[in-house]
């Protein structure tokens, strides 16, 4: 039996299209599950109660980040994701939580999986950016290995 891990999100209420559709795009062409766009501020939380207590020391400010750079990575929820110059807000965001890992890397992903997906073009994608967004959500979401076994728990919006 796989233990239950939950996960802390910032996304935004009206998904950039362009965005989302890429991801889902991917996510078909590869047969994987689609997700919604997201920045996980928090992951492998163990129980239910400790997502919703860190969720009390979050940062309430919603914000815009302007993501201006594709990246790809090793790890399979890392594959190829936007990152921003100015983390600012997101390291903001955790600065409650004790502990927090320091070599955490906000990001957007676009693509989960072992490889690349087939159709994946870089010219294609920095015609994207720079793109802003503004996460005015943080929700805790039920997570884990199967991506179609996502659920969410509960949003809040920001101020």
């Amino acid at each position: 039996m796989t233990k239950e891990t939950y996960s802390i999100w910032l996304q935004n209420s009206v998904h950039n299209k362009k965005i989302f559709d890429l991801i889902k795009r991917y996510a078909s062409e590869e047969n994987k599950d689609s997700f919604s766009p997201h920045v996980t501020l928090v992951s492998n939380i163990n129980s239910e109660e400790k997502a919703l207590n860190i969720l009390q020391k979050l940062s309430d400010n919603k914000s815009s980040v302007i993501f201006d750079k594709i990246s790809t990575g090793d790890a399979y929820f890392q594959k190829l994701y936007l990152e921003s110059s100015d983390n600012t807000y997101f390291f903001h965001s955790v600065s409650k939580i004790e502990g927090w890992p320091s070599l955490w890397v906000p990001h957007l992903s676009l693509y989960y999986g072992d490889e690349l997906p087939k159709s994946f073009d870089l010219g294609e994608l920095n015609k994207l950016i720079p793109v802003a967004l503004t996460f005015d959500t943080i929700a805790v979401y039920k997570t884990g290995p199967q991506v179609s076994e996502w659920k969410e728990i509960t949003t809040l919006y920001l101020d």
